[in-house]
């Protein structure tokens, strides 16, 4: 399934993207990257969207979900993601 995309001016722009941005009141930068907490990819609520700050942190946690599960640490990072920032 592909993300969700709106266009702004010329350009079409990843909805998830807009969606942090607008809740966090700055642009992203080129490294951080967006994850999809239960992997719909066009579920863009805030709560179902989590920040990181580079693709290895991402990929890191991914891996861990798949191999451990959604143990209570990874829990305990989701319901944390935002007031961190």
């Amino acid at each position: 399934m592909k993300y969700k995309k709106i266009k702004i001016g010329k350009k079409l722009v990843p909805e998830h993207k807009i969606v942090v941005e607008n809740f966090l009141g700055r642009v992203l930068t080129s490294e951080e990257k967006i994850h999809h907490i239960n992997s719909i990819k066009t579920d863009n609520r805030i709560e179902n969207l989590m920040l990181f700050n580079n693709q290895a942190e991402h990929k890191k946690f991914e891996n861990q979900v798949r191999q451990f599960g959604w143990t209570e640490p990874l829990k305990k990072r989701v319901r944390k993601r935002w007031k961190d920032l």
